[in-house]
């Protein structure tokens, strides 16, 4: 189930140096996560995951994560934690990494939501959005959102901001550069990330990684935006917010 995911993560710590040490954690996840396998109970796997997922988490954090975080999760409260996280409350950033790592294997339920730019299934925030492959190498394929609580993805408008609904008011910025682009530009050989861009809106300040299957057809794109730091602190120095972060908080 996670292969394409640890072939991936493999492939850009060998690549993106910067993003060695959070694609090693985020292998060590992808251990814990297989380690589960269909042992989620359909009743009470809130509990469930809090005793034997969550735990499992910490241990794999402790081992391979960045020091900083690994010694952080002493002052990290568990209680309650999943409940908490599934009902938006306030949460330290080493407590929401813990609740997203321990919640990828749960199953969460359908909850209605007619807010544009949230998960249909689940009502959560955007992750990140991608760009299937297109025929024409100047226009980019239909753009697709991945929720970043339950991992869903839905069709959406490639000119409309996910946050706020604004349209017309989008900025793209690639490698670093600021500027309008409408389509698909010609893709730049020597740029660090060819295939990833940030798409913001001028609105209300917020954006998100895209990335272009199109240009790398390997890409999985929850894993190729955790390597997207460089474009993260550039977007922070542009006064600009992502819509949710990561797994890893950036």
């Amino acid at each position: 189930m996670y292969a394409r995911e640890r072939v991936r993560a493999g492939e850009l710590r060998e690549r993106y140096p910067h993003a060695a040490e959070v694609l090693a954690l985020y292998l060590a996840l992808v251990e814990v996560w297989e380690s589960v396998g269909d042992d989620v109970p359909p009743d009470g796997a809130l509990d469930w995951a809090q005793a034997n997922v969550l735990p499992r988490v910490v241990a794999a954090t402790t081992s391979n994560g960045p020091p900083p975080l690994a010694e952080a999760l002493g002052t990290a409260g568990r209680d309650g934690l999943l409940d908490a996280w599934l009902a938006d409350e306030e949460l330290t950033p080493v407590e929401r990494y813990l609740a997203r790592a321990t919640m990828r294997v749960v199953p969460l339920p359908a909850t209605r939501n007619a807010v544009s730019g949230r998960c249909p299934t689940c009502g959560g925030q955007p992750q990140l959005s991608y760009r299937a492959d297109s025929d024409d190498p100047l226009v980019s394929g239909r753009r697709m959102l991945r929720c970043a609580r339950c991992a869903n993805e839905w069709n959406f408008s490639a000119t409309t901001c996910p946050n706020c609904g604004e349209t017309g008011k989008r900025t793209v910025y690639a490698e670093a550069r600021a500027g309008p682009q409408v389509g698909r530009a010609p893709a730049d050989e020597d740029a660090l990330f060819p295939h990833l861009r940030a798409e913001s809106c001028q609105s209300c300040r917020r954006y998100l990684i895209d990335i272009d299957l199109g240009r790398d057809p390997r890409a999985v794109p929850q894993v190729d935006e955790l390597a997207a730091v460089p474009i993260d602190l550039h977007m922070a120095d542009e006064g600009y917010t992502k819509i949710t972060p990561n797994l890893m908080g950036f």
